[in-house]
């Protein structure tokens, strides 16, 4: 599968979501932070990852870390990635 083609020739070939969750007055969290990487290319999924310091880590490099791990061995930084 290829990536989702836009007007300017470049792809997205990913798919990062989040939900930041939601934290009590008390510090406390009623729903924890969440992320996942969907990859459009090798059609793997990363994550998720759950829990505020987890889905920082996970967001910061997941673009660095998921092309080592792509099926397809053709993903780079380069071209559109959603956020």
């Amino acid at each position: 599968m290829s990536g989702y083609p836009l007007p300017d020739g470049r792809q997205i070939t990913g798919v990062l979501t989040t939900t930041f969750g939601r934290q009590l007055k008390g510090g406390t969290w009623a729903e924890h932070p969440k992320a996942k990487y969907e990859c459009l290319l090798c059609r793997t999924v990363e994550g998720p990852v759950v829990g505020a310091t987890a889905v920082t880590a996970f967001t910061q490099t997941i673009r660095i870390t998921h092309p080592h791990n792509c099926h397809q061995g053709r993903t780079t930084q380069q071209g559109a990635h959603a956020a």
